[in-house]
C-alpha cells in the first residue's frame, strides 16, 4: 500500500516543465582532446540563452552537436523532449529492403557469371536470329538456370554447347542435325540427373527429349558434370542473391544510422543555425541564398519541378514570400537582387540569420554573431536577436564576453576548456569572479 501511495503522489513533469532544448551531460572527444565535457544546458521556449567563453572553450562544438554536424561522444540532445534522430519506420524498412534486393540481384548476376549470362540470353539469340522479346528472354534465362544444353554457331557450323558456353559437346553442319543431337544429349543428362530410384525435379523433365535414334554417347564423367551443372548454377545464384540482399539491406541501415542525426533531420525538427564564418553562396543573389534554405519546404521535389505542377508553383511563391519577409526583418530587403559576395561582414551575418528565420525554426543557433563587427553593427545584431525572441523563437547564442549579450539574455552559461564553470542570470555572471577573469583576461 505504501508503495502504491508513493507512486500516486510522485510528481509528473508536465509539457510546460520540459525545456525546448535539453543538452544532457554531453561530451565530445576528438581522439585524446576533450572539446566538451559533461555539459548540461537547457534552452526554454521564447528565451535567449548565451554560451560564453574564450576561443577554444568548446562553444562551436556545442552548436555542432546540437545542429547534427557532430554526434556527441556521450550524452544526449533532446528537442521538445525527444532525441534529435529519425525514427526507424516502414519507409526506412522498405527502402532498405528495396536497395538490398537490387544489390542481391546484381550480386546474383555476378555470381552466375555476367558474361556467360549475356551470352546465353542476348548473344545466342542474335546468332539464331530470334526476336528479342520478353518471352524469349524469360525462356533463355530459364534454360540457363536449369543448366540445359544449347546451340550456337561458329564459322558456319552449329555447335552443341553447355548452357554457359564453356564446353563444346558436338559440331554439326546442319542445324536440324544439331537440334536433334542436342535433344538426345539433353535426355541423357536429364536421365543422369534424375538417377535410378529417385524422384526427378519437374523442371528437369519439362523439356526432356525422347530420342528417335540411338543416343549420342558421352563419357560418364562428362554426364555427371553436366547433370550437376543445374544445381551449381542455382546454388551460386541463390547464394549471391541472399548474400547481396543481406549486405545491401544491412549497409543501407548502417548508413541510415550514421545520418539519422544529420543536419537535415535536425533542420526538419525546427532548428536552424549560423556560423562564425558565414557560409553563403557568394555567386548567388541575396534572395537566392535565402531560398536555398527553403528548398525542403517546396512540395513535390525534382519531379514536380520538371513537370511544373500547380502545387510546386504555389510552394515556390510561398517560399519567395517568406524569404522576402525574412530579408525585411534583418534590413536587407533593398539588397534582394544583390550578389551575396559583395555584402559586408555584417551584411553576410544578417543574411545568414535571414535564411535561418525563413525556415520557421523555433530554435535559432547563432555562433558568435557579433565577432568582428563595429560597435554600431553589434548593437544592430543585439536588437535583431531581441526581435527574434519577440517573434516567438528561442535563441542559443555564443560569444566571448558577457557584454553586449547580457542586454538580451535571459540566462548565461560560461565554458572554460569545455567545462561549464557557471550558469545564471546576466547579473549573476557579472559578479562571478572566475567568469570575469576568463572573459576579460584581467584577474579579479
Amino acid at each position: 500500500m505504501g508503495a502504491r501511495r508513493a507512486m500516486r503522489t510522485r510528481p509528473v513533469a508536465s509539457a510546460a516543465d520540459i525545456p525546448l532544448l535539453d543538452i544532457d551531460r554531453v561530451s565530445m572527444r576528438f581522439g585524446s582532446l576533450v572539446a566538451v565535457s559533461d555539459l548540461d544546458l537547457d534552452v526554454p521556449e521564447r528565451q535567449v540563452v548565451s554560451l560564453i567563453g574564450p576561443d577554444g572553450a568548446g562553444k562551436t562544438t556545442v552548436c555542432n552537436c546540437v545542429s547534427g554536424i557532430c554526434s556527441p561522444t556521450s550524452g544526449s540532445v533532446r528537442f521538445h523532449g525527444h532525441r534529435l534522430t529519425q525514427t526507424f519506420g516502414p519507409r526506412v524498412f522498405w527502402m532498405a529492403m528495396g536497395i538490398g534486393l537490387l544489390v542481391g540481384l546484381l550480386t546474383a548476376a555476378a555470381a552466375v557469371d555476367v558474361d556467360r549470362l549475356w551470352l546465353a540470353v542476348v548473344k545466342r539469340g542474335m546468332v539464331l536470329d530470334e526476336p528479342f522479346t520478353f518471352d524469349t528472354v524469360r525462356r533463355r534465362l530459364r534454360s540457363y538456370f536449369r543448366g540445359e544444353l544449347a546451340i550456337d554457331q561458329l564459322a558456319g557450323k552449329w555447335r552443341v554447347v553447355t548452357a554457359d558456353g564453356r564446353d563444346v559437346l558436338a559440331i554439326r553442319r546442319d542445324y536440324a542435325d544439331a537440334v536433334s543431337l542436342r535433344n538426345q544429349l539433353q535426355a541423357a543428362v536429364t536421365a543422369r540427373r534424375a538417377g535410378p530410384g529417385t524422384i526427378p525435379d519437374a523442371s528437369d523433365m519439362a523439356d526432356a527429349a525422347s530420342p528417335s535414334q540411338p543416343q549420342a554417347s558421352l563419357p560418364d564423367e562428362v554426364l555427371d558434370r553436366l547433370a550437376a551443372g543445374k544445381a551449381r548454377v542455382r546454388i551460386r545464384g541463390w547464394a549471391g542473391l541472399v548474400a547481396g540482399w543481406v549486405l545491401g539491406a544491412a549497409g543501407t541501415i548502417a548508413i541510415w544510422k550514421r545520418g539519422r542525426r544529420s543536419p537535415h533531420a535536425v533542420a526538419r525538427a525546427g532548428i536552424a543555425r549560423t556560423f562564425q564564418q558565414p557560409r553563403l553562396f557568394p555567386e548567388m543573389t541575396v534572395l537566392e541564398n535565402v531560398l536555398v534554405g527553403l528548398d525542403r519546404t517546396i512540395p513535390g521535389g525534382a519531379i514536380a519541378l520538371l513537370l511544373g505542377t500547380r502545387g510546386h508553383r504555389r510552394g515556390e511563391e510561398e517560399a519567395r514570400r517568406r524569404a522576402q519577409e525574412a530579408l525585411s526583418l534583418v534590413g536587407l530587403e533593398g539588397d534582394a537582387e544583390r550578389i551575396a559576395g559583395g555584402l559586408s561582414l555584417a551584411g553576410r551575418r544578417r543574411l545568414e540569420i535571414a535564411r535561418a528565420l525563413a525556415t520557421g525554426a523555433t530554435l535559432i543557433l547563432l555562433d558568435e554573431p557579433t565577432a568582428g563587427l563595429e560597435a554600431e553593427e553589434v548593437d544592430a545584431v543585439i536588437d535583431l536577436i531581441g526581435q527574434i525572441k519577440q517573434r516567438g523563437s528561442a535563441v542559443l547564442v555564443t560569444g566571448d564576453s558577457i557584454d553586449p549579450l547580457a542586454r538580451i539574455s535571459d540566462r548565461m552559461a560560461v565554458l572554460e576548456q569545455g567545462v561549464k564553470i557557471a550558469e545564471g542570470s546576466p547579473a549573476e555572471m557579472k559578479r562571478h569572479r572566475r567568469v570575469i577573469e576568463i572573459t576579460t583576461g584581467v584577474p579579479s
